[in-house]
């Protein structure tokens, strides 16, 4: 890379998993860096703390419980107006969230960034 390129953060996976650490199902949804900060920004300025607090280089993990109030934050972040643009993947991800959240067996969401912080393709 010459100097003075600019290399694009890596995207942010925010993958949703059911059932066990052995056995699970998951869904995922990726959103580019820049959206993902934008997002976060946001959630500061309403005093989402559960959605402010996620760390873009991650990993984060959240159990069900805490995957559940992100999906509450998430939906009261796209109702206070945000712009057209993130609405999107701010829906997508408080979908995943809320699926994760709504779980009758065990789940657990992830969210890290795809260049190799911590994130595989299964639990």
């Amino acid at each position: 890379m010459a100097p003075g390129d600019v290399q694009p953060a890596d995207p942010i996976e925010i993958r949703a998993f059911r059932g066990s650490r052995k056995s699970s199902v998951y869904r995922e949804h990726v959103v580019p860096a820049d959206v993902f900060e934008r997002i976060l920004e946001l959630a500061e300025r309403e005093g989402l703390g559960r959605v402010s607090s996620l760390d873009p280089g991650g990993p984060d993990e959240l159990d069900q419980d805490e995957a559940q109030r992100l999906a509450h934050q998430l939906t009261r972040l796209r109702a206070s107006g945000v712009p057209l643009d993130l609405d999107d993947d701010l829906t997508a991800f408080a979908e995943l969230a809320a699926w994760c959240g709504r779980a009758s067996e065990g789940s657990w969401l992830r969210v890290a960034s795809s260049g190799g912080g911590g994130t595989a393709a299964g639990p």
